[in-house]
């Protein structure tokens, strides 16, 4: 892992936090073990975790996902931060349907999504709506009161969020009087945004194969896998089991005949369009006319993957000026090609590039 100083500042600081936790068995009371792990002027009592902040694509994603990998020994779960919000909400909602009513129904959601969990990460941190922010101060609360180990990153540092919010003085008093007195703020100020690193050097994004393409198409899928772990993914789409035999997180590579060989639909192609943010595409063949099957289920997966902001990066045997003979036998193939020539443009990737 090449990582510049203000990386490896941080990532010491996940790895010591790691090890601390590794040793702690769940049965010993953290509150005694995590007492004064780290200490700073932001942290005067019991220590909880980091809230790693800085620019996009400076690295706080990877750090968080790597002291996340080294936890083995203690239950833990990860979050994109929406995500969970969305979850309690709707735990909120199916719990208030219940004639048997509960003594309080956010404690309630909250046991029922973190169960018995004693490292929780939270990624892409960020408060827009005022029922998430009046419900911060007592979520945290729950973490601190159960010793639960919280990582968090963002984009900002916490008295910056909100800003303009309604009752934004009460989402203020959490952070002050909860969040900081528990948490250490880490500011990664590296001076890289590796993300913009990536997409400056791909000036294409459709390649014809070739061996010198081929070279510089692996090139590319190491740059946007590097320090992501591979994965086997099986996803659920009605009933169906979708095996991704290359996920790194949210990123996948496909054949083609994985993907369109396959006797998939447009709702499988959505499942795996709303799982990845960034797709590798392979072995594009010549499309012939009895690949009629083929060409359709190819045009339901770019329709996925435009209107869910998916970046792709394709390898064909032919260039998109050829693709246009496909339309002699598929009329529909035009838009497609329309398409795939939007998803390959600087102004879709500058515009979805933050989501890897």
């Amino acid at each position: 892992m090449n990582l510049d100083n203000s990386q490896i500042i941080i990532k010491n600081k996940l790895d010591i936090l790691a090890q601390k936790l590794e040793i702690v068995k769940p049965e010993v009371d953290f509150k005694k073990n995590l007492l004064n792990l780290f200490k700073s002027p932001e942290v005067q009592n019991e220590f909880y975790g980091f809230y790693i902040y800085g620019d996009v694509g400076r690295g706080k994603t990877m750090l968080m996902k790597n002291f996340y990998e080294k936890i083995i020994n203690l239950p833990k779960i990860y979050f994109h931060f929406n995500s969970f919000m969305i979850l309690i909400h709707k735990t909120l909602h199916e719990i208030r349907q219940n004639p048997k009513k509960s003594n309080d129904d956010l404690i309630e959601a909250l046991k029922k999504i973190i169960t018995d969990q004693k490292v929780i990460c939270f990624d892409e941190f960020q408060v827009l709506d005022v029922a998430d922010a009046m419900l911060l101060a007592r979520i945290f609360e729950y973490f601190f009161s159960k010793q639960i180990t919280v990582v968090i990153t963002a984009n900002l540092h916490p008295q910056n969020l909100y800003k303009n919010g309604l009752q934004r003085e009460v989402f203020l008093e959490f952070v002050n009087n909860i969040l900081l007195k528990k948490i250490e703020v880490l500011n990664l100020n590296s001076a890289t945004d590796y993300r913009k690193h990536n997409r400056d050097k791909l000036t294409k994004r459709f390649f014809v194969s070739n061996p010198k393409n081929r070279q510089i198409f692996q090139e590319i899928i190491e740059d946007f896998t590097n320090n992501k772990s591979k994965n086997i993914v099986k996803l659920e789409s009605w009933g169906r089991e979708i095996i991704v035999k290359k996920a790194f997180e949210n990123v996948a590579i496909f054949n083609f005949n994985e993907l369109f060989e396959q006797n998939y639909s447009s709702a499988d192609f959505k499942e795996i369009c709303q799982k990845f943010n960034l797709i590798f595409l392979q072995k594009i063949p010549l499309f012939q006319e009895d690949q009629i099957n083929e060409i359709r289920r190819f045009t339901l997966f770019i329709d996925e993957a435009y209107e869910n902001k998916v970046l792709l990066i394709m390898m064909s045997k032919i260039n998109l000026t050829n693709f246009k003979n496909v339309n002699v036998f598929a009329h529909y193939f035009s838009r497609t090609i329309s398409r795939i020539h939007e998803i390959i443009s600087d102004k879709y990737w500058n515009e979805n590039i933050e989501k890897i």
